[in-house]
Order: structure tokens, then sequence, then C-alpha cells
């Protein structure tokens, strides 16, 4: 198992793929906002006690070097900003899963949650479609 919240919300600001739809554009401003290095510093670093991880399995972690990898290979660009987004979103909600309500970084991580299902459904409107891989 990785330990470690930190990583995966640094690779979730790495990896904000270039949006394609102008909702998606919008949708994905507004996370790189959210996103930026102070906030994330600020709600998950600053509120949270030392030492402090959240459990993931290895098949969790999305690594700038495998989306180099992707990107090199067969893999459209849509379809990274899809596995960008499943993956950041997961990850959002399995830090939000830990959190009480009561703690400082709830509302960030609440805002993050209503921003990817807003671009979850700004996603479902044209994935019905097949991405070509």
């Amino acid at each position: 198992m990785q330990q470690g919240y930190a990583a995966v919300l640094c690779v979730l600001a790495v990896l904000g793929l270039e949006a394609a739809a102008p909702g998606e554009c919008e949708l994905t401003r507004l996370l790189q906002d959210k996103l930026q290095y102070e906030m994330r510093l600020q709600y998950m670093k600053h509120y949270f006690p030392i030492d402090y991880t959240v459990q993931v399995q290895y098949e969790e972690v999305l690594r700038p070097s495998n989306i180099t990898r992707l990107r090199n290979g067969t893999v459209s660009e849509a379809a990274l900003r899809y596995l960008w987004f499943h993956v950041s979103s997961q990850a959002v909600l399995r830090i939000r899963e830990v959190l009480p309500e009561k703690h400082p970084s709830w509302k960030y991580t609440q805002e993050l949650c209503q921003l990817f299902d807003a671009l979850g459904e700004e996603y479902s409107k044209y994935r019905q479609v097949r991405i070509p891989a």
C-alpha cells in the first residue's frame, strides 16, 4: 500500500489536462484555481496532523511518468482528460471519507467534490460516444 495524500493532490494539480468542451474548460479552470499550491498547502498540509496519511492502493496512484508514457503511446487527449478526472475525483472522495465535518478542510474538499461532480456531468454529456484510445 502507498501512503500519503499529499502526493495524490500534487498529481491532481500537475495533471490538470487541457480541456476541450466549453463547459469542461470552465470547470477545469475552477478546479485549477482550487488546486493551486497555496490552497493545497493550507487545507491539506497545515490543517492535518504531522505524518497523517490516507491509505491508498498502488493502483490508485497516478504518476506523471505513467501519463508521459500514455501520451507518447496511442492514448487520446480526451481519454487522458477522463482518466485525470476519474483518478482525481476518487482521490478527493477518499480524503473526504476520513475528514470529520468540523475539520477546517471539510468545506474545501466539499467544494472540490462539487466541482468534480459537475465535471462528471459534463463528461457524461459526450462520454456516451466511445472515446478512441
